[in-house]
């Protein structure tokens, strides 16, 4: 039995990760929380039958009894509590966005590799990338299904967080849109095909007022909308559109990723979690998957469902398997700081309205 403790308790925690973790029964356990309000800390703890609750992540994070650790507090304090974590030799899982900026990917990846020599750890960061959707998605294109593929066009988006007010303050989130909802789509396109070597963006904040949930007016400082454009080493054009202006709650966000080729187009990340394949020819012999017919954009097309295999369904449900068989990471660690990168000169793009280089490779 794995033994998981949390540092942070908070929306995702509860709507996601946590009943997740709890459907694991015999596989791992949730052993302990920390976090700063003592009274909701209690709370949760004993809502969920929590045997430990923690003040202090330091004294959590010291307990030998601790097993692995989930960092699910806003980003600000994700670098911080990830490398105290992955130094006191307990497994991570970290929620997006990693760090706040390169030089904090760096560091914490110079203490991962420090650690792997000491006693080797399982560091998840999310977003998670390797699910079937993507080995699926890998695995047409790779087979031809739309010919050489082109250009990619991704959109994700919702109304906006109304839970928790520090999605728009900068010195907590460290970002608006691109590191809440930007950061799955550019995850997504360089883990299918390779890094980008230039980045330019639009940022703007549409709305200079949120109202929370609980009737709080807030005046954020961080973008509500952004327009990435990226182009790929491997010649491949790619856009981006990630806002907070849509009319769905942030529990049913709006989503898709686009693959253009040059015999057809692939559509996937969208809401009913399908695959649909058009082509221009209306051939579809190649494809060995089972199929039904479909539309998407109006265009008749094929669907198709991802490949589960018999691997776990959740994020949680693979974490726990990689500790269970001594896997470090999924994809290649450089490969989160190049995403991070490419976030960070999205946004020096933005400000200075110019196409920015990047350094980082994978």
């Amino acid at each position: 039995m794995i033994r998981i403790a949390s540092v942070g308790y908070g929306d995702i925690a509860r709507r996601r990760h946590f009943p997740e973790l709890l459907s694991l029964d015999g596989k791992a356990e949730l052993v302990a929380l920390s976090g700063r309000d003592e009274p909701s800390l209690v709370e949760c703890a004993r809502e969920l039958d929590v045997p430990g609750w923690y003040t202090n992540a330091d004294e959590m994070l010291a307990q030998d009894d601790i097993d692995a650790v989930l960092i699910l507090t806003p980003p600000e304090s994700h670098a911080l509590f990830a490398k105290k974590a992955i130094e006191s030799g307990k497994h991570v899982m970290l929620e997006k966005p990693m760090v706040m900026s390169v030089t904090e990917a760096s560091e914490l990846l110079q203490s991962l590799e420090a650690q792997q020599q000491r006693k080797p750890i399982t560091f998840l960061p999310l977003p998670h990338v390797d699910i079937a959707e993507h080995r699926s998605v890998e695995r047409l294109i790779a087979e031809g299904v739309i010919g050489e593929p082109t250009s990619v066009e991704c959109h994700r988006g919702h109304r906006g967080p109304t839970h928790a007010d520090w999605f728009y303050r900068k010195d907590l989130a460290g970002g608006g849109v691109l590191f809440d909802l930007g950061i799955y789509q550019v995850s997504a396109v360089v883990s299918l095909f390779g890094p980008a070597q230039t980045v330019t963006a639009l940022c703007n904040r549409r709305f200079e007022t949120r109202t929370m949930d609980d009737g709080t007016v807030i005046q954020p400082d961080v973008e509500d909308s952004a327009i990435v454009s990226l182009w790929l080493e491997n010649g491949m054009a790619v856009s981006i559109n990630a806002n907070w202006n849509g009319y769905v709650t942030h529990h049913a966000t709006r989503r898709r990723v686009t693959v253009i080729g040059c015999e057809g187009s692939l559509h996937f990340g969208v809401d009913d979690g399908g695959i649909y394949v058009h082509r221009g020819d209306n051939d579809y012999g190649m494809i060995k998957d089972a199929t039904e017919d479909a539309q998407f954009d109006g265009y008749p097309c094929r669907k198709l469902a991802p490949e589960l295999g018999n691997g776990p369904s959740t994020i949680i449900g693979y974490f726990v398997d990689m500790i269970a068989s001594g896997k470090a990471s999924t994809r290649p660690l450089e490969m989160q700081v190049h995403v991070m990168e490419i976030i960070f000169e999205a946004y020096r793009s933005g400000e200075a309205n110019e196409a920015r280089k990047l350094d980082t490779r994978f």
